[in-house]
């Protein structure tokens, strides 16, 4: 009889849960547009009018292409080869935003085209720390490509990795631009 019970719950779940399937779907497809565009730029018009992404998830991208833009325009003439790094600014920004909770709100602040003034700022200041560090706080956030690497990257590997045969520490370094 107890097992009847549960067949007559699961029919009446599987029957009711068809809304919440649907709300299932939708929130999937919300990530999958969202992961894909974290990786490849903004979110084209994929929803329809009825179908919108909620307020928050809006917010959020608007904030993360802020920050990527004034991280690219506080490093304006970057003084390395590389170029920034779509993913890598997604996960700085949220361990920004995890480790100073009131982040957010200067980064709202920020002028989009930082002046002299902003670039000395205590958040400009955090944005630039960051990005050469790639740590927040304790927390790792990327160990290659921060950006502390890349000014040294024509004399010196990223630390730990190997670059060669054994011994090949011992050999005076290639330079790539040929400076010291």
């Amino acid at each position: 009889m107890g097992a009847d019970n549960g067949k007559d719950e699961r029919a009446r779940g599987a029957a009711g849960g068809e809304p919440n399937c649907l709300a299932r779907r939708t929130f999937v497809r919300h990530q999958l547009v969202l992961g894909a565009s974290l990786v490849g730029g903004s979110v084209a018009p994929v929803f329809s009018q009825s179908e919108r992404l909620p307020d928050r998830t809006e917010s959020a991208l608007h904030r993360l292409e802020k920050f990527f833009s004034v991280s690219q325009k506080l490093f304006h003439p970057l003084p390395i080869d590389t170029p920034l790094d779509r993913r890598v600014a997604a996960r700085l920004l949220v361990a920004l935003n995890d480790q100073y909770p009131s982040f957010a709100q200067q980064l709202d602040l920020l002028p989009d085209e930082p002046g002299e003034a902003e670039r000395h700022s205590p958040v400009a200041k955090l944005i630039v720390a960051a990005w050469f560090l790639g740590t927040v706080g304790t927390t790792l956030v990327t160990y290659e490509r921060a950006l502390m690497y890349r000014l040294t990257s024509d004399a010196l590997p990223v630390p730990s990795y190997c670059t060669g045969k054994p011994g090949d520490w011992a050999r005076a370094p290639q330079l790539k631009f040929k400076r010291v």
